[in-house]
């Protein structure tokens, strides 16, 4: 018996869509939930072995997290069986949930205590230093390009030189005048340090090697490296060799503290900074919807990352990922939920960046009433010179400032101790940056001793910007910051009440 062409296709496309329905299926076979639990990167995790005809998804959903939240070292759409994924630990388990009959639990979730055998993963050796003695030995290793004094000139208009950093010898300046206004504090409680500064002016793992070796730096109790990436990298390398902490003032790179357990990171965390950005949110905007603007690019993965975690943990922030390459829809969707936050963490190269910041705060002004309150994790107030100030004001901009906050006596007194001493103003983050960690960590180890690395403490009131560090990954991290709103164009401390 023929069959009509039009049967035969019939037949091809229901076998074709029954072929693709089956394929699409998100796991065939139970999971089972471990209750094994490993620490990865400063996090407890679930850890789950894949059985065939489980995926991601059907894991993922077994644990009660996202899809995205899983982590598994081969590609997530080839899974096979015997492989490990990782999921976090929320607290999506309580005690109850853990006897609770497996009628009870999703239709293909089963909640079993069986320890699955797999090898023992090796502990982050805690490191040890020795105790410091009577006089706190630091090491300074900076750019000062010594071998370039020759060239500075003392004439004409050279008495307003050092102001517009003419010369390269004055970019680091202002670090270093902070660590000298730090060490007078230190003396007055009676804290002698000597310090070492060592002129790297090269970003060359070989120059920083023999400057390492050749100024007795693995004598130091510890070392401060304003060093660009290669150079810090090496000198990283060679104080965990040595056995001392080495601290990094400025970078903002999570992952330097993966690995090595001597890295002291100053700068806030992301994590510190996206918990108190969303604190700020419910108080500000409790019944808010929040926008979070990106571009997808790569260095931006780590904020996105750490913001989805934290706001799917609360479940009390409706939010929404837009992305920039949408932009002109943007206001068309904010004016849909009135009374929102917008969060950028656009970043691509700095050219990019300004000039998706002056086209943000210009499709943000069509708003005449109920302007969303906008957020950036940088100060765009000091990253770009032209940008405006009265738009940001209008938009309730909030921002981690490094600016000076003259209603706050610490600053103001800083600002007249480090006139009366170098008859001038700072003009960048970085004089508070090296007065922070060298107050902070010579008190820690005056008080403590070799202690302090193990348990660093609260912060200061004396300090310019709030500093705890902690375990994140192998290394210390700070996981304190502060988060100011523009007002009357200054910036104030923002509202958590």
């Amino acid at each position: 018996m023929g069959i009509s062409m039009r049967k035969l296709l019939a037949i091809l496309l229901l076998l074709l869509t029954s072929l693709t329905a089956w394929s699409q299926k998100p796991g065939t076979t139970p999971v089972k939930v471990s209750l094994e639990t490993q620490m990865l990167h400063g996090r407890k995790y679930y850890v789950h072995i894949v059985e065939t005809g489980q995926t991601v998804y059907s894991i993922s959903k077994a644990y009660k997290v996202q899809s995205y939240d899983a982590v598994t070292h081969v590609d997530i759409h080839f899974l096979h069986a015997g492989d490990t994924v990782w999921l976090p630990v929320r607290g999506q388990f309580s005690e109850a949930a853990k006897e609770m009959a497996p009628a009870e639990e999703p239709k293909d979730t089963v909640v079993t205590r069986k320890v699955v055998e797999k090898e023992p993963v090796k502990p982050i050796a805690m490191p040890t230093v020795r105790k410091t003695g009577s006089v706190l030995k630091v090491a300074v290793m900076m750019p000062l390009h010594l071998d370039q004094l020759d060239q500075i000139s003392t004439s004409k208009f050279d008495i307003e030189q050092r102001g517009k950093k003419t010369y390269r010898q004055f970019e680091f300046i202002e670090f270093y005048e902070g660590l000298l206004l730090a060490l007078d504090r230190l003396a007055e409680q009676g804290v002698n340090v000597e310090l070492n500064v060592v002129d790297v002016s090269e970003n060359n793992a070989a120059k920083v090697e023999e400057a390492f070796n050749s100024h007795n730096v693995a004598q130091s109790d510890f070392v401060v490296a304003l060093l660009l990436r290669d150079a810090f990298d090496k000198a990283a390398e060679m104080a965990q060799q040595a056995g001392i902490y080495i601290v990094n003032p400025m970078a903002t790179r999570a992952e330097l503290c993966a690995e090595n357990p001597y890295m002291v990171k100053v700068q806030p965390s992301v994590e510190g900074m996206v918990s108190l950005m969303l604190k700020n949110m419910k108080v500000e905007r409790p019944n808010g919807h929040l926008y979070i603007i990106h571009s997808n690019s790569k260095n931006e993965k780590a904020v996105l990352d750490e913001l989805k975690r934290q706001l799917d943990e609360r479940q009390d922030i409706p939010y929404t990922l837009f992305n920039w390459s949408q932009s002109a829809k943007l206001t068309g969707v904010l004016k849909k939920t009135p009374g929102c936050s917008v969060l950028s963490i656009f970043d691509q190269d700095k050219d990019n960046n300004r000039v998706f910041v002056g086209n943000l705060l210009n499709r943000l002004a069509a708003f005449k009433s109920d302007s969303p309150t906008l957020y950036s994790l940088s100060d765009w107030t000091r990253d770009y010179i032209d940008v405006d100030f009265a738009q940001l004001q209008l938009l309730n901009y909030h921002t981690f400032s490094t600016s000076w906050d003259m209603t706050n006596d610490v600053h103001v007194n800083f600002l007249q101790a480090y006139r009366t001493r170098f008859g001038t103003e700072p003009s960048s983050p970085l004089a508070a940056a090296g007065y922070d960690l060298m107050l902070y960590i010579g008190t820690g180890l005056s008080q403590k001793n070799s202690a302090f690395w193990q348990s660093p403490g609260n912060s200061l009131p004396t300090l310019i910007q709030p500093m705890h560090l902690s375990r994140h990954g192998a290394g210390l991290e700070n996981d304190k910051a502060q988060l100011y709103r523009l007002e009357g164009l200054k910036f104030i401390k923002a509202s958590f009440k």
